[in-house]
């Protein structure tokens, strides 16, 4: 039984939007205002939270916002439910503070309850695909074994300061570490090493169509793609400004611009968001043909041993080649 948590100071509503989903099984609590919601947020751990934007004491926006940053709660799926007298610039605020959705008083029962199921899905598709990510990265045993003598050499403990929480691949900082690492043994003992930038070019517009939390889906899925194409001995980061960066050891330039030519080949002829999710998003069909055109950039650069070459200009190499 699915858990919802309402907070309307509307008491009348509150008691129709109980009646409604306690009729399609949820189990729901509720909050008069936003100070109310963030306690019983924490206190049950809904599924999904139900904010009206105007409430007395904290409105819904300054209780999304803080729900959002709060580690308890900030994976918990928000969707705003307003008049529709509501300002534009308000509902556009409620989707910057994290909400996923929001919707317009009056409603129809059936369509909001099919809306807030639909959401509830597609966020269990995501956990459920950051749950398989994980997997495939502990299956690494190489760079696991990697990651325990830097852990060891720098005594870090906490495995969220390297590893990026939305992708489970390396952070950026974390990735230009390692890089150095292979730098200096690639100049040791005169061996390739090739880095790739694969620049998701579409992404803001992305972002804008699919909102954060499927936003985030689609990456999680592009990442699990690039790991189970690639080595054991490569290296895999997320940046998001910039994209995904590969580190290729004993790989070079023709060879690493071979594998990111061919990569996304089957990155853009491949689907990253089902069918099954495409169906619950109420978009024209211009906007779902949209969601279909990824658009990929990459840029390549090689250690030259030649040449004295320091890690930026290994970065700035690639970075500077994106096309």
């Amino acid at each position: 039984m699915p858990k919802i948590l309402i907070a309307d100071d509307n008491e009348e509503m509150l008691e129709t939007l109980v009646r409604i989903f306690s009729l399609y099984e949820f189990k729901v609590d509720t909050a008069l205002n936003g100070i109310e919601a963030i306690d019983m947020a924490k206190k049950v751990s809904p599924d999904i939270i139900i904010l009206d934007g105007m409430m007395p004491e904290m409105d819904g926006f300054e209780a999304c916002r803080i729900l959002k940053k709060n580690e308890e709660t900030k994976e918990i799926p928000v969707v705003f439910l307003t008049a529709n007298f509501m300002e534009l610039r308000d509902r556009i605020k409620g989707l910057e503070l994290g909400a996923d959705d929001y919707l317009l008083k009056p409603f129809n029962s059936k369509e909001l309850v099919a809306r807030i199921k639909s959401i509830l899905k597609r966020t269990q598709l995501s956990k459920s695909l950051k749950e398989e990510n994980q997997k495939l990265v502990q299956k690494n045993t190489m760079i696991e074994e990697e990651l325990k003598k830097l852990l060891e050499k720098h005594k870090i403990n906490d495995k969220k300061q390297i590893t990026d929480p939305v992708t489970g691949l390396y952070t950026f900082e974390f990735f230009r570490k390692q890089a150095q690492n292979e730098l200096e043994r690639s100049r040791r003992f005169a061996n390739d090493l090739s880095l790739v930038v694969i620049y998701f070019k579409n992404a803001k517009k992305m972002k804008e169509i699919l909102g954060i939390q499927l936003f985030n889906y689609l990456i999680i899925k592009i990442a699990n793609f690039i790991l189970t194409k690639t080595r054991v001995i490569d290296l895999i980061s997320f940046d998001e400004q910039k994209g995904f960066y590969m580190l290729l050891p004993q790989t070079d330039y023709d060879g690493a611009v071979q594998k990111v030519e061919k990569l996304i080949e089957m990155l853009m002829n491949n689907s990253h968001i089902d069918d099954e999710i495409l169906k619950t998003l109420e978009f024209s069909k211009k906007k779902l043909s949209d969601i279909s055109k990824l658009v990929f950039e990459n840029g390549v650069a090689a250690f030259n041993k030649k040449q004295s070459f320091t890690i930026d200009d290994l970065f700035n190499a690639a970075e500077n080649t994106i096309k």
